[in-house]
């Protein structure tokens, strides 16, 4: 699970203070503000920004990517916040092959690991150790009453990853639910597609990695209009094949058991807007030539068959007064309604649609 905010200047940016500045939201014992930190965000990413301005090339593009999904809660907002007009990446994984993931670091590095360098190179200084902010939590789930019951089925390492899984996607669903104020339209990517995955919106098991990959790349470089120069193309394919071995090498020893899966399941369900760890978030961008970053809207669904969260949008109002003739327009209708008699018509949220006692006659 990763979140990538990327500047407008192409190389990849993974800072250790990332992680460390996510422990200090996480405490704040020094009190400092919420526009402080967005202060901080903003310096120090200018300051990486700076710093690889040599090495970018022709997208003139630098991407920050958060070190892990640990991080996500704590981060994710403030920079939403302060890069409001960036581009913004949101890559998520199912939540049994992030736990899958998460036991294979944990098993190669251990719990607590420390990065070794022959001498001190930037690159590794800087980097941050994912098994850390891969499989911690930093925002504990305590809204959430019946997810420690749940947790206590699993071994301390698969509830520490699940819960880690489970915030990350809870405050990208609370960020989606807001996005008429903070204006949050990131490209959504499911892992799955880039990792060679059937099932999962490719039900006859075709290989739609190298399109995943490809849509990617035009939001990430702004050529969506434009074809991408085939060296770049060739380069991100063979950085996609390393990390997808690199990927199947650290799960290969840890597969969950199928029992092992029902827990963790139950343990997702417990949260009433993801219910499913193999759920398929919000937006997600379907591999295709024509992508777009926003699903198509189920107008046909009955509010029984849409999953939670959909169709709350189309109630909300903004305050700053848009849609303003529309509501007096509905005002002056449903004056209407009351002087001609009783509305047939009924809230279908609210109440039945119907009368279901007229089914027992």
């Amino acid at each position: 699970m990763r979140c990538i905010y990327t500047h407008t200047q192409a190389t990849i940016s993974n800072p250790a203070w990332m992680t460390t500045l996510a422990l200090i939201v996480s405490k704040n014992t020094q009190k400092i503000t919420t526009q402080q930190f967005e202060t901080i965000i903003f310096a120090l990413c200018r300051l990486d920004a700076f710093r690889v301005r040599e090495s970018v090339g022709v997208s003139r593009t630098v991407l920050f990517a958060l070190p892990g999904q640990a991080c996500v809660p704590r981060l994710l907002p403030l920079i939403q916040k302060v890069f409001v007009h960036e581009r913004h990446l949101f890559v998520y994984d199912g939540c049994c092959h992030s736990v899958e993931y998460g036991l294979g670091l944990i098993k190669k590095y251990g719990s607590s690991y420390r990065q070794k360098a022959s001498k001190e190179e930037w690159e590794l200084v800087s980097e941050t150790p994912t098994v850390i902010s891969a499989t911690i939590p930093m925002a504990p789930l305590r809204h959430i009453r019946a997810l420690p019951g749940t947790l206590a089925n699993l071994n301390s390492s698969q509830a520490s990853i699940v819960e880690a899984w489970m915030a990350s996607v809870d405050m990208f669903l609370d960020m989606k639910s807001k996005e008429k104020k903070n204006f949050y339209t990131p490209f959504v990517c499911r892992a799955g597609f880039l990792m060679k995955r059937s099932g999962i919106g490719n039900g006859d098991g075709s290989d739609v990695s190298g399109l995943a990959l490809k849509n990617v790349l035009e939001f990430i470089s702004g050529s969506k209009s434009r074809a991408l120069p085939e060296e770049v193309l060739k380069a991100a394919q063979t950085s996609l094949k390393r990390k997808r071995s690199e990927f199947e090498d650290a799960i290969q020893s840890n597969k969950l058991t199928p029992d092992e899966k029902i827990l963790i399941e139950k343990s997702v369900f417990t949260h009433k807007s993801i219910l499913i760890g193999e759920k398929t978030l919000l937006d997600t961008v379907q591999p295709k030539e024509d992508w777009s970053l926003k699903a198509a809207k189920k107008l046909k669904s009955c509010m029984c068959c849409l999953e939670p969260g959909q169709g709350d949008d189309e109630d909300e109002s903004d305050d700053d007064g848009e849609g303003e003739g529309e509501s007096t327009e509905n005002a002056r209708s449903e004056t209407d309604q009351s002087n001609a008699g009783k509305s047939k018509y009924v809230d279908g949220k609210a109440q039945f649609a119907f009368d279901p006692t007229m089914f027992s006659k």
